[in-house]
């Protein structure tokens, strides 16, 4: 832990970022855990902030890099739901959920933090977004499957 902070060396007080606050950590975050005590993949980036530790935003958030989504397989299925799918992408964590066309998907596994297996809930027929949402955030694969 640091110290007392000393002024700038100009003497001019700095201004809040406020596009970066300070957050507070409630609880200890030990290396190779998150918030929600899931593990991070192996060999990737842990942390460790202890209970009470304030640190800027952004350095909390590069901690949790953002999920993206590769591809969706079958790329297409029945409008009656059930279509076993593979999602492939980056960064996905336990806990991760999955919308098909704004429903909620069924059975989702998240495999490892490259794959998840799901099934495609019932939906109209129609190109629809596929939407996976881990504790980074949600990322989106527009018209990334086809109801027939």
């Amino acid at each position: 832990m640091r110290g007392p902070q000393r002024p700038p060396a100009d003497g001019q007080r700095r201004q809040p970022d406020e596009n970066d606050p300070l957050i507070k950590i409630s609880e200890d975050l030990l290396e190779g855990t998150r918030p929600d005590g899931t593990a991070f993949p192996e060999g990737r980036m842990s942390v460790r902030f202890p209970a009470g530790s304030v640190v800027r935003k952004s350095v909390f958030d590069r901690c949790f890099p953002d999920a993206t989504i590769d591809s969706v397989f079958p790329a297409s299925g029945a409008a009656a739901g059930g279509t076993a799918l593979t999602i492939r992408g980056r960064n996905f964590t336990p806990g991760t959920t999955v919308t098909i066309g704004g429903t909620a998907a069924t059975d989702v596994v998240v495999v490892n933090d490259t794959l998840i297996e799901c099934k495609a809930p019932a939906h109209a027929a129609g190109a629809v977004a596929v939407v996976v949402i881990t504790d980074a955030g949600a990322a989106t694969k527009a018209g990334g499957f086809t109801y027939a």
